[in-house]
């Protein structure tokens, strides 16, 4: 079983080519500040603001809107149904599923993560996350996790899928094929490992047991690897583009 066949809608693991660390650096930045297509207006704004700045912004913008965002949300929770939420969706729009991410990310609530899920105890039927968690330590990772078995309702599913960091670590530690396939062309395959914790905004590093072991330690039953396209959510919402690299786990609330 697999997901819609999504576009790929920004950047994802580039293929860099420079031949000197520093110019692989100068390549990694750039990618990493370069964003989504947004027009003329936006790449002007890229250019004369800063990263930090422009992260700044939207996070403001993003709370700025909270009030709108629960009001919209009042209305989604009248209207009934079962719910689904695609959290840190980014642009990527899965039928049936409401996503949530930052402002500026084209989901369908603009909304903080750091925050907590904004949904009523009890009021959803699923929860998805891909690659988001590995963008939060440890720590708040596991109270996101938390807040999302307190929205969902009992025998809820979550399903998370992370970039497979212990795959990378048994690929670099043996063939290394797999390293080389993904992140093709760089210096050396450590700085290709790297890459998966300490770019891309990372904060943490999972394997298929580390995954597991949160989930269970947020209060779920049930939690196990998954593979891609394996879930008892139809149809699956992997994004195919995402397959190659992450470890999924589902697991529920208890009932």
């Amino acid at each position: 079983m697999t997901s819609a066949q999504d576009p790929r809608p920004y950047p994802y693991l580039p293929d860099l080519q420079a031949q000197t660390v520093t110019g692989y650096l100068e390549e990694l930045e750039a990618e990493s500040v370069r964003g989504l297509e947004r027009g003329g207006l936006v790449r002007v704004l890229r250019r004369v603001s800063s990263p930090n700045l422009r992260e700044w912004a939207k996070l403001r913008g993003t709370v700025l809107l909270a009030p709108a965002v629960r009001a919209k949300i009042r209305q989604i929770l009248k209207q009934g149904g079962d719910l689904r939420l695609n959290l840190g969706s980014g642009p990527v729009k899965i039928p049936g599923w409401i996503g949530l991410d930052g402002i500026g990310m084209r989901a369908d609530l603009a909304w903080d993560l750091r925050r907590g899920v904004p949904f009523p105890e009890n009021s959803v039927r699923a929860v998805f996350l891909e690659h988001v968690l590995e963008h939060f330590s440890f720590a708040d990772g596991l109270a996101l996790l938390t807040d999302c078995r307190r929205v969902l309702v009992p025998g809820g599913i979550i399903r998370v899928g992370v970039p497979d960091f212990g795959r990378y670590l048994e690929s670099y530690a043996g063939d290394r094929r797999f390293v080389e396939d993904l992140r093709p062309r760089r210096p050396t395959t450590l700085l290709a490992v790297a890459e998966v914790a300490l770019h891309h905004g990372h904060r943490s590093v999972w394997d298929a047991e580390t995954l597991e072991r949160v989930l269970t330690d947020a209060g779920f039953t049930e939690a196990r690897q998954r593979p891609f396209g394996d879930s008892d959510l139809v149809p699956p919402p992997d994004s195919s583009y995402r397959e190659p690299e992450t470890v999924y786990a589902e697991a529920r609330k208890p009932g």
